[in-house]
Order: C-alpha cells, then structure tokens, then sequence
C-alpha cells in the first residue's frame, strides 16, 4: 500500500471553507492525500461541532451546500481526497431527532449514581421532563440508542446510512473519520461505567459494519472507489484492538491515540510504542489533534527532532494536524487568554465550574491547538526556503519516494 497522509483541519481556526480552500495549494505541496474536516455541520457549539444539530447540511459559519461543493472540487483538482467527520455515539440535543424520535436516545426513569461523564467525571445523566438522558460528554449531547438489548436500532442504521450516501453520492465526498466509535460500546448490565469500561466489545464494530455494509450494491465514491474510513480507537493493547478494527469492519486506518501520550514516559518509550503499533499495517501514526496540546510543547521536542518520528521509513500511513508542519506550540496568555481558553474547549470548561485551577486546565486544554490559525506565517514559510514547513514538505517527500529522492517540487511545478 502506498504511504499515506491525512491533513486534519479544525475549521473553527479559519474564517471558512473558502479560506482553507484558498491555502489548498499548500497543502498540495506538502504531499496532503486527504484532508479531515473536522464537523463542520450545523450546531449549537456546545462542543464546537460535535455536537450535531443536522448531519446533512453546512454550518451558515463556514459556507454553504454549495460552498461546500466547490470546496471538494478546488480539493480534487490539486489531488487531494476529503473525508467528513463521523459522530456516531452522540448529537446535539437541538437535533430533530430528539424530539421527532426520543426512540433513537438512551433514556432511563433515575440515573445510575455510577456512571460518569468522560469530560470532567461527573453525572452523565441529565434531566429532560420527568426521565434522562445519558451523556457521555457534554450535558447537552444525547447519545444515540443503539441496541434494544441485542438487536441493532435498524431505523437509526438507516438514518447514517443515507447520511453517508448523502455526502459520498451527493457531494463527492471520499470518506470518513469515525468519531469515538468505543463510547457505543456501553452494557447497561453494569452498576458503574468509565473511560476504561467502554474500550473492548463489539457493539461499536456492528455498528460500524450496518452502516457501511456494501451489499448487495458496493457504496462507491463518484470516482468510482471505496470510500476511505478512518476510526479513532483507544488501543491500550497497542496492537490487538487496532488489528480487530481493521480485520473486522471496512476500515481502512486507525488512529491509535494514546500512543502520542507515551511521550510522557520519555523519548525512548515513545518510539516503543510506535514500532510496537506498526506492526498493525492499518496503524496511522497522529501526535497532534484538536483533542490534544501542541506535541512541540508537551514532548519539549523541536520540529526538527519530531519530524523523523513521524515520517520514519516503517510507518505507512501519517496524520497530521493543521499547523503541524509550521511547528507550532502552544500558545501564551497573551495569545490564549483564559476567558479564550475555557471557551474553546467543552472540557476545559466543565473542569473550571468544578474548580479545577486554570493553570492545570491550560497545560492539558485541546484548545492550545484551536486558536485562529496563523495564515500569514503560513504564507511567509510556504515561501521561505529552510523554513519548517519547507522542512515539513521535505521529510514528506522523502518519506514517500525514499532516502534518494529530489528535492520536492516547487508550487509552481505543482499548479502547472
């Protein structure tokens, strides 16, 4: 399989779809083969987008239908691929769904005093009338009712699946991220529920293959290929639930994302983990994300160190996140301030209306990596020689040719 490179673009950093289509040349001449758009569908903003209000239009934020459509054109014609973002465990609470179809939520008479939100550890259950909904994350998204006791929820299998054709078929959208399938991966048997009792099990991996299977007609891009899937998976195995996921259900990539936190552990352990993990061929290596810090920052490595890791000869398949190959690092109060801070992420939000202290909530809020993202110094390192984003697009280019290939191609050779 030849190496592959996924750009991920957290669209609440740009103006809208019309300014990241505007710096698509860049990111051709990076080596970009798909770019990730975080949700970028009309919501609330509880969780900047995660929460979903409507799974098959535009937020008025970034453009619209057609906006969006003459973004993966401008994406096609510089060869790079676009994949949607996928919240299958959750949506908004002003979704229609929630009231035209209480059926498709998880309601329960009283809450269970033992299970927990996963953004700061208290209730996940919130009242609504006289019942509750369970909320894994935010009190404001529902999640989605799967399984009535073993059998799948086919109505709410039919609802994703016209989402999914409604973007590949109708807007030439070539594939998918899958937002935290695990969290669907709930048993109700169970008198307290946490972070670590939702990774095994395959209710997720049903879900998965409902959605996407392909008979008795293969679901097809409008270029006549697979849709490309990737999944985000917590592997603390590092290796086995990766492997299930891949050998299992139609994906193609998974995104191990505790591996960056190995890092904590030293350099060394770090690079352990990954040459434990690609042994996996559907192992997609990611250090930075929207739900992280900036890796420069939490790992004190320079860009110049961290390139090698990335795009070391035995990986195969590379995500990375939107200011990445500039080397950005998180930053200061001044850039960042805490009004700013507590805004841009959920977590971070809820952790400080429970006291945590703002200090702690900065050193770990993903919003170190959601501020507006810096077009200009874009600009001036796309045109720098030697600069880290030319150094980003050479260890690209060598990655993918081999240790003896030319330099990379210049914008120019690009657009002509």
């Amino acid at each position: 399989m030849a190496k592959t490179l996924v750009y991920q673009i957290w669209p609440g950093a740009w103006a809208d779809l019309r300014e990241i289509a505007y710096n698509l040349p860049k990111l051709a001449s990076l080596g970009v083969d798909y770019v990730w758009l975080s949700p970028i569908y009309p919501s609330p903003g509880y969780d900047h987008g995660y929460d979903v209000a409507d799974y098959c239009n535009i937020n008025r934020r970034y453009g619209t239908i057609s906006s969006f459509d003459q973004f993966v054109a401008t994406a096609h014609r510089y060869g790079i691929k676009v994949l949607m973002d996928l919240v299958l465990n959750h949506t908004s609470i002003e979704h229609p769904w929630f009231v035209s179809h209480p059926e498709y939520y998880v309601w329960r008479d009283a809450p269970i005093p033992g299970w927990h939100n996963l953004f700061d550890e208290g209730s996940c259950w919130k009242q609504y009338g006289s019942r509750y909904y369970l909320h894994l994350f935010h009190e404001r998204q529902a999640d989605l009712n799967w399984f009535s006791g073993d059998a799948l929820n086919d109505a709410l299998v039919n609802e994703f699946r016209h989402i999914v054709k409604f973007w590949i078929q109708g807007h030439n959208v070539d594939g998918f991220r899958l937002d935290c399938p695990q969290a669907i991966n709930k048993d109700f048997g169970r008198v307290e529920l946490g972070f670590s009792n939702l990774l095994g099990g395959d209710k997720a991996i049903r879900v998965i293959n409902a959605i996407f299977d392909d008979t008795p007609r293969p679901l097809c891009t409008t270029s006549g290929e697979k849709p490309l899937l990737i999944t985000e998976l917590f592997d603390p195995t590092y290796g086995d639930l990766v492997a299930e996921y891949a050998d299992c259900t139609p994906i193609d990539f998974v995104q191990n994302v505790i591996v960056k936190d190995a890092i904590e552990e030293g350099l060394d352990f770090l690079l352990m983990r990954i040459d434990q993990s690609v042994v996996a061929p559907a192992f997609m290596l990611d250090l930075e994300s929207h739900d992280s810090v900036r890796f420069t920052s939490h790992s004190g490595l320079s860009l110049d160190e961290i390139l090698p890791i990335l795009f070391s000869s035995k990986v195969q398949a590379v995500c990375l996140y939107q200011g990445q190959e500039m080397g950005l690092t998180n930053p200061d109060e001044l850039h960042l301030p805490n009004p700013t801070l507590i805004a841009l992420d959920a977590r971070a939000r809820m952790q400080y209306e429970r006291g945590v202290s703002i200090d702690e909530i900065r050193a770990n809020a993903r919003s170190n990596a959601r501020i507006r993202h810096p077009i200009n110094s874009l600009a001036i390192q796309f045109n720098t020689p030697l600069s880290n984003f030319d150094k980003t697009r050479t260890a690209i280019h060598h990655w993918k040719a081999g240790a003896d290939a030319k330099r990379p191609p210049s914008i120019g050779q690009i657009l002509r």
